[in-house]
This record gives C-alpha cells, structure tokens and sequence, in this order.
C-alpha cells in the first residue's frame, strides 16, 4: 500500500504500483503509514494479544 497526502488537505491510499497508471494527481506527495493516517484522522488501536480468560 502507498500513501500520499497533498498540503491542502487531500490523502489517497493506493494498492499496488500507483507509478504505473500515474493515478496520483499533482500536488500529492507519497508518505508513511503513520503520517497519513495523522492526516486523514484515523485512530489505529492494537488488538489485544489474546483472548481474556474465561472467568466463570
């Protein structure tokens, strides 16, 4: 996956070679996971280890 973010507010997500379509418009520049989803405002939570045990 690749991630692209524009200056003015814009975010896209690619799966694949996004170089071969030449799908990303001007303006955008390609970043890390993390620093888009700072831009797109998404919230990641890790999911937990395991199962909690079965109390009862």
């Amino acid at each position: 996956m690749s991630y692209f973010v524009n200056d003015n507010g814009g975010w896209l997500s690619v799966s694949g070679d996004a170089d071969a379509f030449g799908v990303i418009p001007e303006g955008y520049r390609e970043v890390t996971e993390d620093e888009f989803n700072e831009a797109a405002g998404v919230i990641v939570i890790a999911r937990p280890e395991e199962e909690p045990p079965n109390r009862g």
